[in-house]
Order: C-alpha cells, then structure tokens, then sequence
C-alpha cells in the first residue's frame, strides 16, 4: 500500500491499524508505505510511533519535487511487493474494500484495479454540490481518454509490470488518469465503491489544483496513442481540409492557359487534381496517425502506408456507392434526405475507415 501524505498526522492513528486489521484478517501479506511529503506536523513521527505496533509500517520522508503524484512514484520504486495500491490517506476510501481490490487482481486477473465511486453500486455522501459538479466535470473530460468511469479516482491497485518503463510525468493530484494512458495493460477492472468526505484535516482541493489538472489533462490528449478516435476525426478533418485547399489551389495557379497548352478538357484536369490532392491528404492522415493518433512508430512505415492507402481507397469507393443506393434507388434525394443520406454514408465511412486503420494498418 502506498499512502502519499502531508499533514496527515490526525488520520494516521485511524488508518494504520485499521488496514492492518483487515489484511491481516483477510490473510493477505502486505505493507504500509507512507509518503511523506516531510509534514510539519510530525506526521512521519507519529508513523513511527504506530510501526512499533504495527511492523508492516513503515515512512520515506521527501524533501525534493514534493507532491503527490511524485510521491506515488516514488512509492512505486520503494514498494516491495507484487501489487501496488495507491489510497489517501484521509480516511474517504473504504478500508474493507482492499479484500476486493486485491483479489481481483490475484484471482480475477486485471491488470489494474479501480475503486470507483461512478461504476454500479459506487456513489460518494458528504459532499457539497460544488464538488459533485468538479468531480463529474473533471471525469467527463477525461472521458475519452479512458473508459474508466471514475479515472479521478485516488483509490487503485496495478500490477507492477504497468507502471514500469511507462513514461509517466507526475503532474497534480490525478496520477491514475496518468497510468491509465501510459501504462501497459489490457484489463481494468472497477470495484464499487462509496466515498466519504475527510474528517480530519483540510481537503488539498483549490485553484490551483484545477489549473494543474487541466494543465495534466492537456499534456495527456497530446501523447501519442492516446484518445484514438478523437484524434482519428481531428487529422480526418484535417486532410479533408487541406484535400480541398490543394485541389482550389492547382485550378487556380494552373488555370486555362494549362488546360489550353496541353489541349485536354476541363474534366480530365479536375480529375487529376482531384488525385493529387487526395494523393497529399492521405499522406498527411498517414503521417499524423502514424506518430499522434496510434502511435505505432515501431512498425514498418512502408507497409503501414500501403494498408493505410488501401483503407482510405476502400472508404472512397464505398463513400460512393452508398451514395448512389440511398440517392438513386432509396429515394433520399432532395432536402433534407439527401444531406440525411451524406450524414449516414460519413458516419458509416469514418468508423470503417478508424477500425481498418487502428486493428490492420497500424496495428501493433
């Protein structure tokens, strides 16, 4: 168990022996391992004061990069065991609820464990309306980076094999958000939970705790491999962007005097700007999906641009089809149907185009 602290002497006497208590009930071998952001209040002190009692206690007093992110990295490197949990150390996070959390991992086989307060069966009492509102609007900001339904939680349980080499960048209060996009894993598991408000001591929440998330938030969209499908329809819409612009911009250089020179008709011309400037747009999706959207960098670029082509080739054609059957044998012409049938073929285009990209083109 890590515990990141700083000023928590009140809630030390109540947290320690009452985990000890139920993990030792529950047969589990473990130890308690409190990091201590060097608290004036002698909260190190008063840990060790309970390791007399309780062995399996023990404190690392930091004096350096203070916070708690960096305190629970920092426990992932001092921690002995096979399991790491992460739990505040005010006493919101139900204690009875290690059992749980520690089996699923041990005989459920998850990778990552969650004690989450928004899953079925979870819920949070005592707090304010002002907290509830932050708390929901912070998750659904993380939304899509996740699909963790409580990835604020402070309350989790990995294996050490997901945290190690991932390049994690402590940043704020929200240290699971930052395992869940950077950490290696397949299968996360959520175990209900009710959280209470503190008791002892004064909640850390303010403005700057806000700004420092949504700071960490940011940095964490940027990472490549993150958010997929949201980063697949903003490069989409880039090259669609820049597909348009290129093939305006050779009909305006290039012009008549062109078409005159060369003796070929307009609509021969049309094509072949047509083809090069989805030539170029193609290039540039490839390019921003290969190293932001899916990051699969450690692929061959050869091979993955020749997939990538021939599922951008396949959406244009089937584009066009479909098209044709709703306009032309469905009746959707005229408006709205027929902006109603374009609504429908994009939608179905673009999720043919993301599945064919993510688990054959770039998959790794």
């Amino acid at each position: 168990m890590i515990v990141p602290t700083y000023n928590e002497k009140g809630n030390m006497a109540l947290l320690i022996p009452a985990v000890c208590r139920v993990l030792n009930e529950s047969r589990i071998p473990f130890e308690v391992l409190v990091m201590d952001d060097d608290s004036p209040d002698g909260t190190a002190k008063e840990v060790r004061r309970l390791a007399e009692d309780h062995p399996e206690a023990r404190v690392v007093v930091r004096k350096e990069e203070r916070g708690l992110s960096p305190a629970v990295i920092e426990g992932f490197n001092e921690a002995r065991g096979r399991i790491y949990l992460v739990m505040d150390a005010d006493l919101s996070h139900p204690i009875e609820a290690l059992p749980e959390m520690y089996r699923a991992i041990t005989e459920g086989g998850a990778d990552i464990v969650v004690g989450s307060r928004h899953t079925m069966g979870g819920g949070i009492v005592d707090w304010p309306l002002h907290r509830k509102v932050i708390s929901w609007g912070a998750s659904s900001l993380a939304r899509p980076l996740t699909r963790c339904s409580d990835p604020m939680s402070g309350f989790f349980a990995v294996r050490p094999e997901v945290v190690e080499g991932a390049p994690l960048r402590p940043r704020g209060y929200k240290i699971l958000l930052e395992v869940l996009v950077k950490g290696k894993y397949e299968r996360v598991e959520e175990v209900p939970i009710t959280f209470r408000d503190r008791e002892v001591g004064e909640s850390k929440l303010g403005t700057g705790v806000i700004f420092n998330y949504l700071r960490h938030l940011f940095s964490l969209y940027m990472f490549p491999g993150s958010a997929p499908l949201l980063k697949f329809l903003l490069v989409g819409g880039s090259g669609m962007i820049i597909d348009l612009a290129l093939a305006w911009a050779l009909v305006s250089v290039l012009g008549d005097n062109t078409f005159d020179l060369l003796g070929w008709e307009d609509i021969r011309f049309f094509y072949l700007f047509q083809t090069v400037s989805f030539l170029y747009a193609v290039t540039w999706n490839f390019v921003l999906n290969r190293y932001w959207t899916f990051d699969a960098r450690a692929g061959k670029s050869g091979e993955q641009y020749v997939k990538f082509f021939t599922v951008a080739v396949f959406a244009l054609i089937l584009r066009s089809f479909l098209m044709v059957i709703l306009v032309e044998h469905l009746g959707f012409s005229g408006v709205p149907l027929y902006q109603l049938a374009q609504v429908v073929v994009i939608v179905i285009v673009t999720v043919l185009n993301f599945l064919g990209s993510r688990f054959w083109a770039f998959r790794k």
